[in-house]
């Protein structure tokens, strides 16, 4: 396998990555060539967006860049009837944003960095007013999610990733429309680990994450490899980093990385060396897919804390929700019954090519919580993120229609089909599939589809369980289609063996469609397990079995899964 890795610790470098975003498919947006240079591309129709832009007043800062940039002709073209929405800062808006990026004119930017802020500001595919108003979020063609948010007050404007202001819809151009702003984006360039070392006031995160070697996977933005059929995959990632700032080590009497690493020998009880507990220490503080405070802090139902996977193996924090704090940074509370530390509002939600960073205003050291519900989402995975159009993973709301994406090629997945096969044409073997209003219930809006077939089986990693006793249930995604599993008049009702680390006393036989009360669509639970002890605090194995024949021979025969939920016992 085939690995080529980006790293990205400079504007340039992140240019590089657009670069090679954009070759993967020249007929949508090839910045390298320009098939019209030294002509004058018109159509007795009406003229495309660039050109638009320079015969309209009050764009010209705008067309000046695409020309700085050499993308004024890319922005031009339309092959194979791909088109385009751009969103346009006028004249006021591009002399706002020099200012905030502290320079004077157009060429005290790097032209890479003027490359990268019109990819950051146009969308493949021109999108109608009507629909647009519609919408909560759009990727750009730099690979980023753009969040889209209707102004309640002024008809006919909304705002952009809380920040670009949208004062005109939908002019139309010959190849897409423009979307006119008032103020302009700031463009994604530094990664988590620029984030970081920006500055300079976390130099000792900064040193434990050269010492460890986090600092490569916190500047990788994406890699490519090759599949089995030779084919070239681009593969993104997201982290989210808890930072500690100098300041805040120096509270607890950490002044150097020496004095970091002497603090975790001293407090060590597994007689580890100082360099594995650095990076069990500095593994703690990252997760390997990007979430906002809230996203870490939401509570599930009436539950006030959550329980997180870290990157140490086997080590857990937990984020607890206080409905009642009168200040945003007391709001959530990490590892509370421990040394806990809180989010620091103003330097949180931090948002870079490849996640997030949020900082802390105590040290967190690493530290086992008590047993709290685990709530297993079988879509949250980075893996499947990595092969889902980042506007519908985990959508914020369900979606006007069903959007379906294969992802048996995830790693986290390890699968077989049965030998018979499947007649469901309506999935793959293994999908993300989101859900409409009828299914408002699913958490995060989305489920996993598994149509494996008779004898199919997977497996599957679970988050990080606290060691103890659980009741272990099961939620479903039900369909009309599935009506004949709920009432066993063809097989068996989806009969399943499943088990935890394929030990024969964390088995069991269940057969979740069977209980659900209704034969209306719907989000469904049943009881997997009513008592199972885990000894150690660990990630398990998931896997199940298909023992149903209509896996094979139905054509609405197809397991919807949710999530799975862990619930301690006293």
């Amino acid at each position: 396998m085939n690995n080529h890795r980006i790293y990205n610790r400079s504007i340039i470098c992140m240019a590089l990555a657009v670069m090679l975003l954009a070759a993967c498919d020249k007929d949508v947006f090839d910045i390298n060539t320009d098939p019209f240079k030294d002509e004058v591309y018109n159509t007795s129709l009406t003229s495309p967006i660039s050109t638009f832009l320079t015969e309209q007043e009050g764009y010209s800062e705008y067309v000046k860049m695409l020309n700085y940039a050499n993308m004024y002709n890319a922005l031009n073209q339309s092959s194979t009837g791909t088109s385009f929405t751009a969103f346009v800062p006028n004249n006021e808006a591009m002399q706002e944003f020099y200012h905030r990026r502290g320079v004077d004119s157009l060429q005290q930017l790097t032209k890479e960095y003027a490359r990268q802020f019109i990819l950051y500001h146009t969308v493949k595919d021109s999108i109608l007013p009507e629909a647009f108003v519609q919408r909560k979020q759009v990727q750009n063609l730099s690979g980023d999610v753009i969040s889209i948010r209707i102004d309640s007050v002024n008809a006919g404007q909304a705002i952009l990733n809380d920040e670009g202001h949208v004062v005109e819809m939908g002019l139309s151009a010959y190849n897409g429309k423009v979307y006119v702003l008032s103020k302009a984006m700031t463009p994604l360039v530094e990664t988590v680990y620029d984030r970081v070392v920006e500055g300079g006031g976390s130099t000792i995160m900064g040193e434990a994450l050269r010492a460890t070697g986090w600092d490569k996977p916190l500047s990788t933005v994406m890699d490519t490899t090759l599949n089995q059929d030779r084919e070239k995959v681009v593969n993104h990632y997201y982290f989210t980093l808890l930072n500690v700032t100098d300041a805040t080590f120096a509270k607890a009497g950490i002044q150097s990385l020496d004095q970091l690493k002497s603090q975790l020998k001293n407090a060590d009880k597994e007689g580890l060396t100082e360099d594995s507990l650095l990076r069990k220490y500095v593994g703690y503080h990252i997760l390997t897919n990007q979430y906002t405070t809230d996203e870490l802090g939401a509570a599930l139902g009436s539950d006030v804390t959550r329980i997180w996977s870290s990157s140490a193996r086997n080590q857990v924090f937990t984020v607890t929700y206080d409905s009642l704090a009168a200040q945003v940074a007391d709001r959530y509370v990490l590892n509370a019954s421990g040394v806990s530390a809180k989010f620091v509002p103003a330097s949180s939600n931090v948002l870079s090519k490849n996640g997030y960073v949020h900082e802390l205003d105590g040290w967190l050291p690493v530290w086992e919580p008590e047993q709290v519900p685990v709530l297993w989402d079988f879509a949250d995975y980075a893996e499947i993120k990595n092969l889902v159009d980042a506007e519908y993973y985990q959508p914020a709301e369900p979606t006007a229609s069903e959007q379906r994406f294969r992802v048996a090629t995830a790693p986290c997945f390890e699968f077989e089909m049965g030998e018979a096969g499947t007649k469901n044409r309506n999935y793959s073997d293994i999908d993300y599939v989101t859900c409409r209003s009828n299914l408002k219930n699913a958490n995060n809006y989305d489920r996993i589809v598994f149509n494996l077939g008779y004898m199919g089986k997977v497996s599957m990693p679970t988050p990080t369980i606290v060691r103890g006793k659980y009741k272990v249930e099961l939620t479903i995604v039900f369909m009309t289609g599935n009506n004949f599993m709920r009432q066993q008049t063809d097989g068996n009702g989806g009969m399943l063996k499943m088990s935890f680390d394929d030990k024969e006393e964390y088995t069991t036989f269940s057969a979740p469609y069977t209980k659900v009360t209704s034969a209306l669509p719907g989000v469904y639970t049943s009881t997997l397990y009513e008592e199972i002890e885990f000894p150690e605090t660990a990630s398990h194995q998931f896997s199940f079995i298909i023992l149903d024949p209509a896996a094979s021979t139905n054509s609405n025969f197809s397991l919807q899964f949710d999530y799975m939920k862990f619930t301690p016992i006293e």
